[in-house]
């Protein structure tokens, strides 16, 4: 990744819905991806900024957004600097999401201290792990799954546990995915792309 590229991934929790926030999001320069999660937060954004004055500026327009009744949409946001991609789908798009909506799909947040080799190897073998991002934040790696059977991701956070150096682990499931790799679905249904950037390169 260039060094002139802040790769971040953002947690935003909202009071509620907000149609004008969502659609800044899927048609805004500096957003690839938008991930409307069910938990904590309300959506994870994979986001590329050119500095922190770019982002900062983001986040302040993000928070200034307001429900009809008046009130502040967005509650708080939470920024996590990616610092290495570890795994990442290949050949993946926005259709191949709609098509695995059956499934379950997560992304688990690992605060993981010490011995990241033994954390990594370990997840690198597990099927349903689809991405590791190292991550500079409050956590140390998120971890992005897909799978056809619950118990699969249950016995992964056994095996998660039993390494002894993680601290704290939060899942968050998602509901949908609205913008991946800066494509989002028009009203026929087709891919289209809102704003095109060669950043895309450096996407999750």
């Amino acid at each position: 990744m260039q060094k002139s590229i802040l790769h971040g991934l953002i947690f935003i929790q909202t009071w509620g819905e907000s149609d004008e926030l969502l659609r800044f999001l899927k048609g805004n320069e500096f957003v690839f991806s938008v991930f409307h999660i069910m938990g904590r937060h309300s959506y994870l954004v994979d986001a590329l900024f050119h500095h922190k004055d770019e982002l900062e500026q983001w986040i302040a327009r993000v928070k200034a957004f307001r429900l009809d009744s008046g009130v502040p949409a967005v509650i708080s946001t939470q920024s996590n600097k990616v610092i290495e991609v570890h795994k990442r789908k290949e050949d993946f798009s926005l259709k191949n999401y709609r098509e695995i909506r059956d499934r379950n799909h997560m992304f688990m947040m690992i605060d993981n201290p010490t011995n990241d080799a033994a954390l990594l190897a370990l997840l690198e073998k597990v099927p349903i792990v689809q991405s590791i991002l190292h991550v500079q934040g409050v956590h140390s790696f998120m971890v992005e799954l897909i799978t056809d059977n619950y118990q699969s991701f249950k016995d992964l956070l056994v095996m998660v546990k039993a390494l002894g150096t993680v601290r704290h682990i939060e899942t968050q499931e998602v509901i949908n995915v609205h913008k991946y790799r800066n494509t989002i679905l028009d009203e026929t249904g087709e891919l289209a792309v809102p704003k095109h950037d060669i950043r895309e390169l450096y996407a999750l």
